[in-house]
């Protein structure tokens, strides 16, 4: 059955390296979604009353990870570091650079969203991101780092980017362990934190701090 653009919804951006597609009208938001609003509304106004200026470069934010928050880095020979450094390399490239494609451009999102336009659009994403991984270092890299903190039966890790000034990470393990690298994930960008000139400008900087210390 053909579907049209106004029921279907894209999660994430078709520069990376995936994107999902999900069919259906979009419904009202139910009440729990609108208490949910509403304590995020509050939160993130709280986090922005109380929010000071105590600003750190990336590189301290990196010696934070390991010297406070005991992760250790991986070697850039481990497997996982290698998997995630090309996924990233390959996003950057298409955010940042993406005229280092040359004619490969960007996919034109279809008129009408049948099964074969999409797997169409899906196969146009992948090229590019294809692409990008092809590209030479020497015409485009990035300075990633990968931290992990291990126990018996969990993992956590917190990827960083330095010359974009990017933090990412994930984890594995109990409901406990989850909230554990939430606090974590926090901590780093409440160290990370922001200037005076940021708080007066509410800037990209800003916006991404008070995201992440906002949500829950």
């Amino acid at each position: 059955m053909k579907k049209t653009a106004d029921n279907i919804r894209i999660i994430g951006k078709s520069d990376g390296p995936t994107s999902v597609f999900i069919a259906g009208k979009d419904k009202k938001k139910t009440l729990r979604q609108k208490i949910e609003k509403s304590m995020y509304d509050f939160r993130r106004k709280r986090v922005i009353k109380f929010l000071r200026a105590d600003s750190h470069s990336v590189d301290e934010v990196a010696d934070y990870v390991v010297r406070e928050l005991g992760y250790t880095e991986v070697s850039s020979s481990d497997e996982t570091y290698q998997t995630e450094y090309s996924n990233m390399r390959a996003s950057f490239l298409l955010q940042y650079r993406p005229e280092l494609l040359g004619d490969l451009t960007e996919p034109q999102r279809p008129q009408q969203w049948d099964e074969k336009s999409v797997m169409e659009f899906m196969k146009q994403i992948e090229q590019r991101t294809e692409a990008a991984r092809a590209v030479p270092k020497t015409e485009f890299d990035i300075d990633f780092h990968l931290y992990r903190k291990t126990g018996r039966e969990f993992q956590m890790s917190i990827s960083i980017e330095k010359t974009y000034e990017s933090f990412s990470g994930s984890a594995s393990g109990s409901t406990r362990v989850m909230r554990r690298y939430g606090a974590d994930f926090r901590k780093v960008y409440r160290y990370y934190g922001v200037s005076q000139e940021d708080i007066r400008q509410r800037t990209k900087r800003f916006e991404e701090v008070v995201r992440q210390l906002t949500v829950r």
